[in-house]
């Protein structure tokens, strides 16, 4: 998602700005994939509404701040950006090597909110922008008052007219003229922002053009401070100046219009107390009271405020009562209503569709090895007073907050940062890391050469190969054959096998043409498009795999589950899978004619079974990998010790020295489809490691394979994750642990 931050406070400063610091440095950590741009007014520009200035010409300066800094210092300002732009950006672009490349760009102009937004959504970038969040405002922006004079809700409102873009503006109130709040209290007023930024976005009321926020900075404020839809109350109040004032000119100068002559003048002292119910609400409380249930009222009950708005400042009356953010907002069922108004301390909230294939395996084996947990289909309301709760949901679904804060209570099935292993450029990086480390590692023999390859566009192959010159001389060379494949795709998708760099071209450009009929029998969604993808694997491909005459010599691969536990343990589950390609293994050395682009001969050589889906073989593509007749039991033994090993080293190559990007949690665990190859000597290859695997390739007839995984899952990981007074408790048989490592230990 692509977001505009403005504001109206300004940019980094102590005293008029110290919010937006804080607030933008947990969403780059919290939600990494939201992109940001940062284009803020150079000074405060309160009180402006959505003000432009009219006739006055406006000019941008650049600040940059340190992600990790936990206070207001910044470089700059400078007239131009000081990091490498995108090529397509009309700006131009100079590098400052002094500046980290993971620091915050602001872009301060010299103008207004609405400028700031006008300027951003139109002139600085080509990409169109998702959403613009104006804020968080230093104090409330609750009632006519007030938001009619907004800056901050102004510039949201600007981004509605002027870019038919939506928008939310966030105020952080402070109360008893205490600003400056500690930082926990502002990281917690971030969590529960996003939070609701997080749900507005995903659930985005059609009628709705603008929400406005106001979240109160209160020690009390917590993930169970609730939440309210609430009108604008429509107060009024008199004078916000005093005077008139008659100014003395001072003798020998003049003042400000150059007049010598007495001077009137009018001081800004608004009564920030004085307020009255407007007519409308006449009748239903005492004028000198808030209007229970409009944005102020709520706000002065120290609860959140949540007030949807037309870009005409018409609150939108048909949402009322309570809101419900996303972690609360999964599908209710009888079951689960009478289950939320329990008091159990303890629940385990399975929020995956009923109709996943490992809905009823997760479920039976949390009722066998978690008795004391009430089962349900959502998150519960009461998070604050119970003592524990396990959910198992999509990356989506988790709330990533509580995984990072609350890790004695909130326990999920996924880590936040795991792309050293399941991006393929990330993994090939992590890989080499710690093999020039480990030269006796396993994993200099169990992963083929390769090489990463970054372009935007076929025409640009040429260029890409220049910066990889050692991959253009392997191409060149033309002695082995390679296969492509995009870094951030699954499910086979974009998969290619070449030798030549001719090959790689013709294949590259078939990305962009439109899909032929004769190969729609076989991927209708095989081709990509690059400038989405962008990131690309060349690795080394294995002319000479394993084939078993039993099954008409297809090409296999070995699809093993194992998961890891807290920071960190590593399991590998020993029942393991052979996924089989379509049709029988062609040797490509022998091909005297290679098309690489022809979709029907690629069959013999893509084993992933979402790339059959339309075969009539389909029932035949996965066994389990013990019941493979061919394979002698002990050079069985010899191929899955080489995964214990393979996967013992890789997981612990992750933690050691790529431990920015697979960060594992105390509180977490996660079950990894990985993916081996198998050569005619019975060597081991590793190929690639999946989040969230397809567990359905299993098919109906192996479905007790997977029964019995979460069986142990539940059993030796997640019971003794909940309770450390659990020992692990399970069958090295089947369930092997492979790696026990402590990430403050050294290495």
């Amino acid at each position: 998602m692509r977001i505009l931050i403005t504001n109206d406070d300004g940019p980094l400063n102590d005293d008029c700005s110290p919010y937006i610091r804080p607030f933008i440095q947990h969403i780059r950590r919290a939600h990494p994939h939201w992109k940001i741009t940062v284009c803020v007014p150079h000074v405060q520009r309160s009180w402006n509404g959505k003000a432009h200035l009219a006739g006055k010409d406006l000019t941008a300066t650049f600040i940059y701040s340190d992600i990790e800094k936990d206070d207001n210092s910044f470089w700059g300002p400078f007239n131009k950006p000081q990091l490498l732009q995108s090529k397509d950006s009309k700006l131009p672009y100079i590098i400052n090597p002094e500046i980290p490349s993971d620091s915050i760009e602001w872009i301060l102009v010299n103008g207004t909110p609405a400028s700031c937004a006008n300027i951003a959504l139109h002139l600085l970038k080509d990409t169109k922008f998702d959403l613009v969040i104006s804020g968080p405002n230093v104090g409330r922006n609750s009632s006519a008052a007030y938001i009619t004079s907004s800056a901050t809700v102004g510039a949201a409102m600007e981004s509605v007219i002027t870019g038919d873009t939506k928008a939310i503006a966030v105020s952080w109130a402070y109360y008893d003229n205490r600003k400056i709040v500690p930082s926990k209290l502002m990281k917690m007023a971030s969590i529960r922002t996003t939070q609701i930024i997080s749900h507005l976005w995903e659930n985005w009321d059609p009628q709705t053009d603008i929400y406005s926020i106001n979240v109160p900075l209160v020690d009390e404020l917590s993930g169970s401070t609730k939440i309210f839809y609430a009108p604008i109350w429509e107060n009024r109040w008199t004078a916000i100046f005093n005077g008139p004032h008659v100014r003395e000119p001072i003798k020998g100068n003049l003042i400000e219009d150059g007049n010598d002559t007495d001077q009137i003048s009018f001081n800004w002292c608004p009564d920030f107390k004085n307020h009255k119910n407007s007519s409308h609400y006449d009748g239903l409380v005492d004028s000198d009271q808030i209007a229970p249930g409009t944005d102020m009222d709520i706000i002065e009950r120290r609860n959140i405020s949540v007030t949807p708005l037309r870009a005409t400042f018409r609150s939108m009356e048909h949402l009322n009562g309570e809101l419900i953010t996303k972690s609360n907002n999964t599908i209710v069922d009888e079951e689960t209503v009478a289950i939320d108004n329990s008091t159990n301390d303890f629940v385990a909230a399975l929020t995956i569709s009923r109709d996943e294939y490992i809905y009823e395996p997760i479920k039976n084996a949390f009722k066998k090895y978690l008795p004391l947990y009430t089962i349900q289909s959502r998150l519960p309301d009461n998070f604050s007073s119970m003592k524990k709760l396990i959910q198992y949901g999509d990356y989506e679904q988790l709330d990533v907050d509580k995984l990072m804060l609350e890790n004695s209570k909130y326990f999920a099935n996924s880590y936040i940062y795991r792309k050293a292993l399941i991006r393929k450029h990330y993994l090939a990086h992590t890989i080499h890391s710690y093999t020039v480390k480990h030269p006796e590692s396993i994993l200099n023999k169990a992963v083929l050469e390769s090489h990463t390859l970054d372009l935007d566009y076929a025409e640009f192959l040429d260029d890409s190969l220049d910066e990889n010159w050692e991959l253009r001389q392997e191409l060149e060379n033309e002695k082995k054959w390679w296969i492509v494949k995009p870094s951030m795709s699954d499910k086979g998708q974009g998969i290619r096998v070449f030798k030549t760099i001719d090959d790689l071209q013709k294949i590259f450009d078939s990305f962009d043409d439109e899909a032929n009929d004769d190969s729609a029998e076989f991927m209708d969604d095989n081709k990509i498009i690059i400038s989405q993808l962008r990131h690309f694997i060349v690795q080394e491909y294995l002319t000479t795999p394993l084939l078993l005459p039993s099954m008409d010599n297809k090409k296999f691969h070995i699809r093993c589950y194992i998961t890891c536990k807290g920071d960190l343990e590593v399991f590998v589950y020993n029942r393991m899978l052979a996924l089989f390609a379509p049709t029988k293994y062609n040797d490509v050395t022998k091909e005297t004619e290679f098309d690489p682009t022809d979709l029907k001969k690629l069959q013999s050589h893509l084993t992933n079974t979402c790339l059959q889906s339309k075969n009539e073989t389909k029932e035949l593509s996965v066994m389990e990998f013990d019941n493979l007749n061919d394979i002698s039991n002990d050079n069985k033994r010899k191929i899955i010790k080489q995964i214990h090993e393979i996967s013992h080293d890789v997981f612990l190559a992750a933690v050691t020295v790529n431990r920015m990007n697979f960060q594992p949690l105390p509180n977490a665990f996660e079950t990894y489809g990985v993916d081996f190859l198998v050569d005619s000597n019975y060597e081991v290859k590793l190929l690639e490691i999946n989040a969230y695997p397809d567990f359905k390739q299993t098919g109906d007839e192996l479905k007790s394979l997977i029964d019995e995984l979460f069986l142990n899952i539940t059993k030796s990981v997640i019971r003794p994750l909940l309770d450390s007074d659990q020992t692990e408790d399970c069958d090295a048989e089947i369930f092997t642990k492979v790696l026990e490592h402590k990430s403050n230990e050294w290495n």
